[in-house]
């Protein structure tokens, strides 16, 4: 597991306050019904692999809230002032907060309708990487959730594609994020050449360690969401547009990450293996 007691504690300040805030607010949120997702919880996963290379900036923040029912997400956000017209966005002291209900609310399940919006909004994934997510301890408000890295590029999966079929690829960048910890990991590294499952993908990618890597957060991607899940991003990918993902796979500031479109399919249709996406996905 992850070990976050080391990652830089100036990544904590803003969620820290954020969620503290929103507790004085509430009086049914417990700090343990938050999940932080975003690119905080980005910057906090790329610190605890050990990167200190700066990421794409953002000043906002996403949490979802594991809320019991509606009344106890309206009981909260009825506090706050909204921030533009998204339904689901406000302003947390000096923050803007995209905050996003999901759990016992979703109807169906990964979509939820706040009386706030007009239209509901997907939270795939969020019940599910909630349940493998890590514990993260904040100086004042106690410990909230956040997802593991394979939990982070899960959700990136799905938002890339939903934003993509609307011309915004920056998700792709998140996704390569993630390839890349996995590959320069020496935690991954154990498993790839200290088991047996490891071992045995190695040799299915012809040794190629980096391809493994990518290969290993596929196959922890599909452990982590299950199989109902995995099935439905089954289904959406062919459809996806990969070379447009590939041409945006960009780690910003890796100076070691590969600029060569060739490379960077290698690493995508490892990711797909490991996902067990099939071979018509495969199919470009």
């Amino acid at each position: 597991m992850l070990d976050l007691t080391g990652v830089d504690p100036t990544f904590l300040d803003v969620v820290d306050r954020v969620t503290t805030e929103l507790m004085a607010k509430s009086e049914r949120l417990k700090s343990g019904e938050v999940l932080l997702v975003g690119a905080h919880c980005r910057d906090i996963l790329q610190s605890a692999f050990g990167f200190e290379f700066p990421l794409r900036v953002t000043s906002d923040i996403d949490l979802g809230l594991a809320v019991a029912n509606w009344a106890a997400y309206d009981e909260l956000v009825t506090k706050l002032r909204p921030a533009g017209n998204t339904g689901i966005r406000f302003q947390v002291g000096q923050t803007i907060a995209d905050l996003m209900p999901f759990g016992s609310v979703e109807d169906p399940p990964g979509t939820v309708a706040p009386t706030t919006r007009r239209a509901p909004i997907s939270v795939w994934g969020f019940t599910e990487v909630f349940a493998a997510a890590l514990e993260l301890r904040l100086p004042n408000a106690g410990t909230i959730r956040m997802p593991t890295a394979a939990g982070y590029a899960a959700l990136k999966l799905a938002a890339w594609l939903d934003r993509s079929a609307y011309g915004e690829y920056k998700d792709a960048s998140d996704i390569a994020t993630v390839v890349y910890w996995y590959s320069r990991s020496p935690a991954v590294a154990t498993r790839l050449y200290e088991t047996v499952q490891g071992q045995e993908l190695l040799v299915e990618e012809d040794l190629d360690d980096s391809a493994t890597a990518a290969r290993l957060l596929g196959v922890d991607i599909a452990d982590l969401i299950g199989a109902e899940r995995l099935s439905e991003i089954v289904e959406r990918w062919p459809a996806s547009p990969r070379g447009l993902l590939i041409h945006h796979m960009n780690v910003t500031n890796a100076a070691d990450w590969p600029d060569s479109p060739e490379r960077r399919q290698v690493l995508l249709r490892a990711v797909e293996r490991g996902l067990r996406l099939g071979p018509e996905a495969a199919a470009w």
